[in-house]
């Protein structure tokens, strides 16, 4: 739901295409949606009721609460798979060259892959009116984390544009938290 919560509010989301394997129907904009259906994979891309998704493509449960994420590459780039999971030590992403077929278990949002330049933006807000960003290097480029002399993850205060202080101010009214913390993708 939160797709459809963003979408509802004007906030962009990636292209994306639901497979619901547990009776979650989406009320957004993505393409494919609703429970079953087809989906057939090929080595770069994947086809869920008729809706393309060309990798590399992001392979998220449904639950919001699950990090386990997947990014699937096509083999062009070498193909594989790396999965996205909370820091444990210094590590936050793993590759498995040998990993190629999306999971079949569960409900997933398939999503095209932004390329944001190897950097998040992590946003914490409190209230619509006050919202502090930093940025740390993204678990995509190689799944180590950086951090400083004291252990701590290393990151970088963030000028947030009128946009993105926008989107802010509209996921806190939206999702009705007054203290909340989210990523924002920047895109060239």
């Amino acid at each position: 739901k939160v797709y459809d919560l963003l979408e509802s509010s004007g906030i962009d989301v990636p292209r994306h295409v639901y497979m619901s394997r547990d009776g979650y129907v989406s009320t957004g904009t993505g393409d494919g949606n609703g429970e079953g259906g087809d989906i057939i994979e090929h080595d770069d891309y994947i086809e869920i009721n008729g809706v393309v998704i060309h990798k590399p493509f992001v392979e998220k449960p449904v639950d919001a609460d699950d990090h386990d994420i997947a990014i699937y590459y096509p083999t062009s780039a070498g193909g594989g798979c790396k999965k996205l999971f909370r820091k444990v030590g210094d590590r936050s992403s793993e590759f498995y060259p040998m990993i190629n077929d999306i999971r079949r278990d569960g409900s997933y949002i398939y999503e095209e892959f932004v390329e944001t330049q190897g950097t998040d933006v992590k946003m914490y807000t409190v209230g619509p009116d006050y919202g502090h960003a930093e940025a740390r290097k993204s678990p995509t480029v190689d799944g180590k984390v950086e951090r400083n002399s004291d252990g701590k993850e290393v990151r970088f205060p963030v000028i947030l544009s009128l946009r993105e202080k926008e989107i802010a101010r509209r996921i806190v009214i939206v999702f009705k938290q007054q203290v909340c913390g989210f990523d924002l993708l920047r895109v060239q």
